[in-house]
């Protein structure tokens, strides 16, 4: 029969499962978090569109500005991602949690 455990039950092999562990939880609540403001800024401004104190276009002209600026922004955000180890396991199971659960 397999087991889960350690292999030797090493402070290192301890380590490396729980330092994804802890980073995904925290990438997952910080997600989230931006998930619910996202939204939350999303609604303010369809009601303010809807209510007629702001036009489309002044929300739109930002937007697409800040869409120029995409490919500086994807260099740092590639750069920044390359740190976080997104293929581990228990990286993925932490974010999950964190996102679902944080």
């Amino acid at each position: 029969m397999a087991s889960i455990l350690a292999p030797d039950g090493s402070v290192t092999f301890i380590a490396a499962l729980v330092v994804p562990l802890l980073l995904g939880f925290l990438v997952g609540v910080i997600g989230k978090a931006a998930v619910k403001i996202g939204v939350a800024i999303a609604v303010i401004v369809i009601i303010l569109i809807v209510a007629g104190f702001i036009t489309p276009s002044q929300v739109v002209q930002p937007i697409v500005q800040f869409v120029k600026g995409g490919p500086a922004l994807a260099k740092t955000a590639d750069r920044i991602a390359g740190y976080l180890p997104y293929s581990s396991l228990t990286f993925i199971v932490g974010f999950v949690v964190g996102f679902f659960k944080g």
